[in-house]
């Protein structure tokens, strides 16, 4: 049974389309190149929805800390709160990031169905998306391809 299901996963795991990466052709435009090594977005994006919840709690109670306009009863008193919400943020967002990697994982990330930052291995504390007054992600001041954007 296991040499039948090697033989049917190993060609299916050989002929499954790698994720692009983005690279500047002869002409200057930015385009998608394909790469082998980019089969590791799924099981990337896998690996880190279980460490998005603590990675989250993490960024959550920084906030609290760290916010100017709170006075230090209102720290000790939201605080914890705002530690258990990003948490239990943190385990949604990991399961959907789970769950796209998994899909990620079985189309060889042709697809690209995980976001991106579910791609990126870290440990890094996160604040979650869903605290309402949190910074947003800046703005990239580089394109795919790593060439700097035009000043608005």
């Amino acid at each position: 049974m296991r040499r039948l299901l090697s033989l049917l996963l190993v060609p299916l795991l050989l002929s499954a389309p790698a994720r692009a990466a983005w690279v500047v052709d002869a002409a200057g435009g930015c385009v998608e190149q394909w790469a082998p090594s980019d089969m590791l977005r799924g099981p990337t994006a896998v690996l880190n929805g279980p460490i998005l919840p603590f990675r989250q709690m993490a960024g959550g109670a920084a906030y609290a800390w760290n916010t100017q306009e709170w006075w230090p009863w209102q720290i000790a008193g939201m605080g914890p709160g705002v530690t258990l919400f990003s948490g239990a943020a943190g385990v949604l967002e990991g399961t959907w990031w789970m769950t796209t990697g998994l899909a990620d994982t079985v189309t060889g990330g042709y697809f690209q169905v995980a976001p991106e930052q579910a791609t990126e291995l870290s440990i890094e504390p996160q604040v979650s998306t869903m605290i309402a007054d949190a910074a947003p992600t800046p703005k990239p001041t580089t394109d795919r391809c790593g060439r700097p954007l035009a000043a608005p």
